[in-house]
């Protein structure tokens, strides 16, 4: 009996003690629970100023529309200073771009304008040859010789030259944008009808998805004299025109001058010795030998009396 009795008392002695913690720690957690609420989110006066101090700062710190402007050109123009000078035209598209960000309406266009920063000279070369802002319309520049049509059209359009942009200029000493390396004179103008284009690609590669690519047509009335393909300006046409048509006060010891037309598609409507018309078609706008993409390569050569011949730039101003 008294292994019994001594064996019900430890039992009642562990159901007792087993209860009486349970009860504590329910006691404690629940305090605990509520001392760590009342740490951490107690609105004392020191924790509402902090919060209030930080919204404020906050607010003041937001940038408005024209300092966001300054800042992202100032960006640019200090990234511009680390570009290599002979990348050519990724230093002109970011010039072009630290002034374009100055004009914005809203951060969605100052977006857009950071999106077109070129990490290639193809890219860039793109950037210029479509941005409107960047490049003067042919029809805004005075001609060397002015009676002369513009050198692309559209079928169905006036060709007025509205929808013609120089993207590469007349220039002595040019960085090829094909990646050929060194740099050499263009004495010419790339012409690009930018009419038919619908959009540029990642690669920098204007897309134009079936639309007419535009006529090259013959800038005044004349004789083609040669018709050839070589591997830098594909297929090629050259015009000869009369003395005539240049301003008397440039004829001086010229007794013709030559029209230059470069880059064409395959496909030539015209025959040397063939007398064309102003404004007749010669080609369909191409991309053949070393070309960044469909353009018009134009030159203007005065022949001289004794029959040399030197380039003139076709649209005098257009020089970068």
């Amino acid at each position: 009996m008294s292994i019994k009795k001594s064996f019900f008392q430890y039992t009642v002695f562990f159901i007792v003690a087993t209860v009486l913690i349970i009860s504590a720690i329910i006691l404690i957690i629940p305090n605990s629970e509520s001392e760590m609420v009342e740490t951490v989110y107690e609105e004392s006066e020191e924790v509402l100023e902090f919060f209030n101090r930080f919204e404020r700062n906050r607010q003041e710190a937001q940038v408005s529309l024209e300092e966001s402007r300054v800042i992202a050109s100032n960006w640019i123009k200090k990234e511009h200073s680390k570009i290599n000078r002979h990348l050519f035209y990724r230093r002109r598209a970011y010039d072009l771009i630290s002034r374009s960000i100055l004009k914005v309406d809203d951060y969605n266009d100052l977006n857009y304008q950071l999106s077109r920063l070129p990490s290639t000279e193809k890219q860039a070369y793109t950037t210029l040859t479509v941005d409107r802002s960047s490049i003067t319309t042919l029809d805004s520049y005075l001609a060397y010789i002015p009676s002369l049509a513009f050198p692309i059209q559209l079928p169905g359009k006036i060709n007025n030259g509205m929808d013609l942009l120089i993207s590469s200029a007349y220039s002595s000493k040019r960085v090829s944008p094909v990646g050929a390396g060194g740099s050499r004179p263009h004495f010419a103008v790339d012409v690009i009808n930018i009419g038919n284009i619908d959009y540029i690609n990642k690669e920098g590669e204007l897309i134009r998805d079936g639309n007419h690519p535009g006529y090259i047509v013959s800038a005044a009335d004349g004789i083609v004299t040669n018709i050839e393909y070589n591997h830098t300006y594909g297929w090629n046409v050259t015009v000869e025109h009369d003395r005539s048509l240049i301003p008397a006060g440039k004829r001086s010891g010229v007794k013709s001058f030559e029209t230059f037309y470069a880059h064409l598609d395959e496909l030539i409507y015209v025959n040397i010795g063939d007398r064309l018309s102003t404004s007749q078609n010669i080609a369909l706008v191409g991309n053949s030998g070393l070309s960044t993409g469909p353009h018009l390569h134009y030159e203007i050569r005065m022949i001289k009396n004794d029959g040399t011949k030197y380039h003139v730039n076709p649209y005098p101003g257009s020089e970068w």
